[in-house]
């Protein structure tokens, strides 16, 4: 259940892409002809179109980050798993999730989630002049992301355990997405 929640918030806002693309096309074809478009009186000029993509940027890789784990289509350095049986690389995953990613996101999810909440009754904005209003909104994808990895540490951890302690039938199902050097 945790994968297809972490997979349908990465599908949804993985149409984020396409307005990324958008911003970043208008905002290189706008500086080469000098063109500033403003609407409804806010003028969108390079440093807010600039700012609008980092954003934009950073709401992708927080809503993609969980299900990239879950699906085991993060960066990896296999040097020490290479050589291992499944059996082994599952214990050493399990051991990783349960002494370093838990702890680490029990400890830093509450200060993202001050983090977002001070930048929002402050009413914090871009440092620049012209730059975005609403720095929270952002903020709030940083506390978003620390909590969509804990969920898929969570399921992951869940999986290894099943392939480790359960029934042979089950334990092959726990593990479908297995690195590209163990099919």
């Amino acid at each position: 259940m945790i994968d297809r929640v972490l997979r349908a918030v990465a599908f949804t806002f993985g149409w984020g892409f396409f307005a990324l693309v958008a911003v970043i096309v208008f905002d290189v074809v706008t500086r080469k002809i000098g063109y500033q478009l403003s609407i409804f009186g806010i003028d969108f000029g390079s440093t807010r179109l600039q700012e609008i993509e980092w954003h934009l940027h950073g709401m992708l890789f927080l809503t993609w980050i969980g299900y990239a784990y879950v699906r085991n289509a993060h960066v990896r350095i296999d040097v020490f798993t290479a050589g291992l049986s499944e059996r082994k690389t599952a214990w050493l995953e399990l051991i990783g999730c349960l002494i370093f990613a838990a702890p680490y996101l029990l400890v830093a999810l509450p200060y993202a989630y001050s983090f977002f909440l001070t930048s929002y009754f402050q009413g914090e904005s871009s440092s620049a002049p012209n730059g975005l209003p609403l720095r929270w909104v952002i903020k709030a994808f940083l506390f978003f992301g620390f909590a969509s990895v804990l969920l898929a540490v969570i399921s992951v951890a869940i999986r290894r355990i099943v392939f480790l302690f359960g029934d042979p039938d089950v334990s092959e199902r726990a593990m479908p997405q297995r690195p590209a050097a163990a099919h």
